[in-house]
């Protein structure tokens, strides 16, 4: 049989750090844009369905999993869900799947339950980093073959599936997500090893850092803030003026069975919910704390009813991709939820830390002198993070300070959703090309060659 792009529906899925993308080859966008965080729990036969977070009725098309008495919930109605004594998991560690089980159960979930298909009758591109390990590639391929039964497979990188995403087969794309900020140079359709970086210094950190610093009074706030979600809280204080602690109604019938682990993982969707709305990068000059005053300021309003005008936190955090030295907290450890690393050691990891404009020279400089031309002319960013405001302009300057004589031109694409999908918008237009048929690494292929095919094909 041959595989040729629009005529077999081929599916794309691009498994995130953050979030876990999968839709149809040939389209503008994902269908399916999940968490790549699940719940989990240890169940007894015959115990009552789960409830929603707002009253006492099962939920419905609950996305859930079972097996043996581990019970799996998925997306958003699965993890953002209170439920008693449910654990919060991810099958990510620096941007590389390392957990078969609950990643095969995440593959059936977005493939049979949210996209409503037959696996056995749609080719599968799988996007990976490029630094993925061939044992992690082997688990997703035994996945998808033995698995979910899929006839055919192909393993894109993500680096270079985002630089055909701009239109560009020769390009330096610069991805700052969610666990990492990664430099992959490609040229010509290739990714070269020699110049691909990374550092986990990403959106993960930063969340950490804001965290840290809401959960510890401040010289203008004398108390911590609580961070509390949604789902712990019956009743909000709306009373409260700017700047002072608030006391709403708790759900003390939640409290004994919240685990540690859904709370971090819900307190980080606080701070990011805070992050997403308020954080700005100061272009140009940097960012100078004495002259702090004089920053704009937002009111935001967070769960438990305190609000406050914030300056000069909005730029402070974010200021550590450009200034890791002078604004990471060292002293600080995360919890293990938002580890990045496979250590989890953030303050050895973080040791040699650079800016985002450094890792991009080093990347370029570490190329061969013939393409550093090509690549300084083509830079793409691309990554959820990299739509912090300012990002891409303060990039420009800090590159221009330190390549002078070199012209340099970014290419960031203006639509959120093209930066945050990159990856998986690349994989939809290489895979809908009738040109691609050749590269599709058949399940009959696998069975008789086993992952040497793999390899040899995707490389």
């Amino acid at each position: 049989m041959v595989y040729n792009g629009d005529e077999v529906s081929a599916v794309v899925v691009d498994f995130g750090s953050h979030t876990t993308r999968a839709g149809f080859a040939g389209e503008d966008g994902p269908r399916v844009v999940t968490p790549s965080f699940y719940g989990f729990r240890d169940e007894e036969e015959g115990e009552p369905p789960a409830t929603n977070g707002d009253g006492d009725d099962p939920m419905e098309g609950d996305a859930e999993k079972k097996m043996g008495k581990r019970k799996y919930f998925f997306g958003d109605d699965g993890v953002g869900v209170w439920r008693k004594d449910m654990e919060v998991g991810s099958f990510m560690v620096d941007g590389i799947v390392n957990d078969s089980e609950a990643a095969g159960q995440m593959l059936s979930y977005v493939l049979r339950k949210r996209m409503g298909v037959d696996p056995t009758e749609h080719p599968l591109m799988l996007t990976e980093p490029a630094w993925n390990t061939p044992a992690a590639r082997e688990m997703l391929a035994q996945l998808a073959f033995e698995g979910e039964g899929v006839p055919a497979l192909y393993f894109g990188s993500a680096g270079v599936l985002s630089a055909f995403a701009a239109g560009k087969p020769t390009a330096l794309v610069l991805d700052v997500g969610y666990a990492n900020s990664s430099t992959v140079p490609v040229v010509d359709g290739y990714a070269l090893r020699a110049g691909t970086m990374r550092q986990p210094l990403a959106s993960s950190l930063i969340l950490a850092q804001l965290q840290h610093h809401f959960q510890t009074p401040t010289p203008t706030r004398s108390f911590p803030l609580s961070l509390l979600p949604r789902q712990l809280i019956a009743k909000r204080d709306t009373s409260v003026e700017p700047g002072t602690e608030p006391h709403p109604g708790l759900r003390e019938d939640r409290a004994a069975g919240t685990t540690a682990s859904w709370r971090a993982w819900a307190e980080q969707g606080v701070v990011e919910n805070w992050k997403e709305a308020c954080s700005e990068l100061v272009s140009a000059r940097g960012f100078d704390i004495r002259s702090a005053t004089n920053l704009p300021q937002v009111l935001y309003e967070f769960p438990d009813g305190y609000q406050q005008y914030f300056g000069e936190e909005r730029y402070r955090f974010t200021e550590m991709l450009y200034d890791p030295k002078n604004y990471f907290d060292q002293s600080y450890e995360p919890p293990a939820l938002l580890r990045a690393t496979p250590s989890g050691d953030h303050s050895h990891s973080l040791k040699d830390a650079v800016p985002l404009s450094q890792l991009v020279h080093d990347s370029i400089m570490a190329c061969d002198v013939d393409v550093r031309g090509a690549l300084l002319q083509n830079i793409v960013v691309v990554g959820n993070t990299s739509l912090t405001r300012g990002l891409t302009e303060r990039l420009d300057v800090e590159l221009a300070s330190l390549l002078p004589s070199q012209k340099i031109k970014i290419h960031s694409p203006s639509i959120p959703y093209e930066r945050k999908y990159s990856a998986w918008l690349g994989g939809s237009v290489l895979a809908s090309l009738g040109t691609f048929h050749q590269l599709w690494v058949t399940k009959d292929e696998y069975e008789e060659h086993g992952m040497n095919i793999v390899h040899q094909r995707c490389k």
